[in-house]
């Protein structure tokens, strides 16, 4: 485990000392006190050094901002580890292209724990809708109040800095390239209010255009989907995702990988394809217009 953050103490490692498939090995932060805190409590060994841990570990899983991450995990995949990686990859494409080839360099199986991808019923749903007919336009709203005072991220320097985009984007992302797969060109917005704004056309034609805040009231928060072709529509409203049976499904797409070699449909390189529509996105907010997504 590498984090001894919320997140990583209350998901990655909740999970992982009772997932069957694995043996926590223990765990490695970049606040050694913090992390010997979190590991005393999961009842794990703290390593000394990232080097240590790699040395004793087939698989890692990421629990730390994303620019941490993506250096962290590169050097993983370097040497032959298995990756469970949260979203976004990066915060530069640079960096995520620098990550896949790793991955891809050293044939080491990788998921990108994408809550909802990794939620049953989600994953029915969205084939469901997908098979059902050729979607011509969808809406989307994901309004979080993640940044309010007094909850566990509010301190999270880099969603302040990045806000909605970067943080809950891939989530919607994942959720609308499943039906009207891959992004070509995107524009963006940001309000007053602090809500970002995305308009999105599609590879195959369709356009879908989201809503989404950090900083909703709690009588707003939400997850909905619209998707539309002429008079018919499929909407799709999402409750709190189950985290742990989520990220238990992460893990276990993620042993699947590495004994077939099959890579899931949310590796690194899906993630990466996330990452150039969060980059072509920002490229909008900076300087306007639509901009088209990096193949």
């Amino acid at each position: 485990m590498i984090g001894a953050g919320y997140w990583a103490e209350q998901v990655h490692i909740a999970v992982l000392r009772e997932h069957p498939g694995v043996s926590l090995a223990g765990l490695w932060g970049r606040d050694p006190a913090k992390a010997r805190a979190v590991a005393a409590r999961a009842g794990v060994l703290a390593f000394d050094s990232f080097e240590a841990l790699l040395a004793e570990v087939e698989a890692v899983s990421f629990a730390v901002p994303p620019d941490a991450q993506a250096a962290l995990a590169t050097r993983a995949a370097a040497a032959g580890k298995h990756l469970v990686l949260e979203k976004p990859l990066a915060l530069s494409l640079d960096d995520a292209e620098a990550l896949v080839r790793a991955i891809e360099g050293a044939g080491v199986a990788s998921v990108v724990f994408l809550t909802r991808r990794f939620t049953p019923e989600v994953e029915q749903a969205l084939a469901g809708i997908a098979g059902e007919r050729v979607w011509e336009t969808a809406t989307s709203r994901l309004l979080a109040g993640a940044l309010r005072p007094g909850t566990p991220y509010f301190d999270s320097a880099w969603r302040h800095e990045h806000g909605a985009l970067w943080d809950l984007g891939p989530h919607v992302l994942s959720v609308l390239t499943a039906v009207l797969g891959d992004v070509a060109t995107v524009s963006a917005t940001r309000d007053a209010a602090r809500m970002t704004w995305l308009r999105l056309v599609h590879v195959d034609g369709g356009r879908s255009e989201v809503a989404m805040s950090l900083h909703a009231d709690p009588a707003d928060h939400g997850e909905e989907y619209v998707f539309r072709a002429g008079p018919s529509e499929a909407p799709l409203i999402l409750s709190a995702a189950p985290r742990l049976a989520a990220y238990g499904g992460a893990v276990d797409a993620l042993l699947t990988s590495a004994r077939t070699g099959v890579p899931h449909v949310c590796d690194a390189s899906f993630g990466l394809r996330i990452q150039r529509v969060l980059a072509a996105a920002q490229a909008s907010l900076d300087g306007g217009g639509e901009v088209a997504v990096r193949g």
